[in-house]
């Protein structure tokens, strides 16, 4: 009887053992996931700031003069065909203009111009 109750102890203690460490795990996996999100997310928000001041500079029309930033970082912005290009190193993001530009973006000061003849961002 002795033997049997030490063979479930052991069982029972094996189970509980799985259970916790795959709960220990679980976090884990969830925070890289939140991880690769948030970067993701701020290359996003670097296409949607280039998007943005391109539209204003369409909306607001011509003799359109301004100054932009975009953040330090390991990434390439380039603008062409109607859409804006992040490229970074886990992958790409692309947002799309209503003009055809073409520019390669640094990050720091770029310029936004528009006047009578066309768009022009360097």
């Amino acid at each position: 009887m002795k033997s049997q109750s030490s063979i479930e102890f052991l069982i029972l203690l094996g189970i509980l053992s799985l259970i916790f460490s795959i709960l220990i795990n679980y976090p884990g996996g969830y925070l890289f996931y939140s991880d690769k999100l948030k970067i993701e997310n701020q290359y996003k928000d670097i296409c949607n700031q280039v998007k943005e001041e391109i539209e204003n500079a369409l909306e607001i029309g011509p003799f359109y003069n301004r100054t932009f930033y975009l953040p330090p970082g390991n990434y390439n912005v380039s603008i062409n065909n109607y859409e804006i290009k992040v490229i970074y190193s886990n992958g790409e993001k692309i947002c799309f203009i209503p003009a055809n530009v073409s520019s390669n973006l640094k990050k720091g000061k770029n310029t936004i111009i528009y006047n009578e003849s066309g768009l022009f961002i360097w």
